[in-house]
């Protein structure tokens, strides 16, 4: 079986040197050193789990520490450094820090997460070590429960588009974010809370815009996120109680004190007795 650069390689003791032991794995060995053996008392023919590895000078090592991640398996990983000229780093449980290029984050270093901030990322071997930043088709997290309209989530920004945000919760929930919902500046890895304002079978919509418990603020942040699905509502200002309950479950009266705000904010027009969204 070949070595499995990345992973927790299976292997046998071989021999104790002076500051570690060799490792065989079939026809290959690796070195572990005795930093690296969790101070274990190690002799010939034991069989030990390791993470294989590069170490700072580029040899392939062996470390009995358990990675957070792992090729096989992404996750969440806290940033533990920050080279402008390289990149972030991240803790990844071991004693070599994992790399994601500034090639792969913005050019705005104001975007750049800070020390502290989380990402899931997936480990990737090209000569050495690095993170990517993972896409919905590389997270393996599971929910265990849907999320509820209204509930307030943590959640952390995994990527900053032109349209708007897209958050990942510990728990593998994905959340899009409009940027008419987006009242500050955000960086990648920060962490949130988010209110969830809509499900369809797209996904979640939330909001950021600071909350204030006002109903009116509420209901247009619902009326908005509607309209940023649908493009128009069948309603004004005009349209019935009736009609108004039917699709938003508020009053008329509610409806046209969140429907003037917006159209304060310049976010909605009115055309045919339509409520129609303006687009950036």
């Amino acid at each position: 079986m070949p070595l499995m650069i990345g992973a927790v390689n299976r292997m046998v003791v071989n021999r104790k040197t002076d500051i570690g032991y060799m490792l065989d794995l079939g026809s290959e060995q690796v070195f572990l050193h005795n930093n690296e053996s969790l101070h274990r008392e190690l002799k010939a023919g034991d069989a030990v789990d390791a993470f294989l590895y590069f170490d700072n000078k580029g040899r392939l090592a062996a470390t009995l520490k358990e990675p957070i991640i792992t090729v096989q398996k992404p996750g969440f990983l806290a940033v533990s450094d920050i080279k402008e000229d390289l990149g972030v780093f991240f803790n990844m449980g071991i004693a070599k820090e994992l790399l994601l290029s500034h090639e792969d984050l913005p050019t705005d270093h104001d975007k750049w997460p800070k020390i502290g901030d989380k990402l899931y990322v997936c480990l990737r071997v090209k000569g050495k070590l690095v993170a990517k930043l993972a896409t919905k088709t590389d997270v393996t997290l599971k929910p265990e429960k849907p999320l509820e309209l209204k509930d307030d989530v943590v959640a952390y920004v995994q990527k900053i588009g032109a349209e708007g945000v897209n958050l990942l919760t510990a728990d593998g929930h994905w959340i899009f974010v409009h940027h008419t919902m987006i009242k500050k500046p955000l960086r990648y890895g920060q962490e949130v809370e988010v209110k969830i304002t809509y499900h369809s079978e797209k996904g979640y919509t939330g909001s950021l815009a600071e909350q204030k418990e006002v109903a009116m603020f509420d209901d247009a942040n619902t009326i908005l996120t509607y309209l940023i699905r649908q493009g128009s509502i069948p309603l004004t200002s005009d349209s019935s109680p009736e009609a108004i309950e039917q699709m938003f479950h508020i009053s008329k009266k509610a409806f046209k004190r969140a429907l003037g705000h917006l159209y304060k904010e310049r976010k909605v027009r009115f055309e045919d007795d339509k409520t129609i969204l303006i687009k950036p």
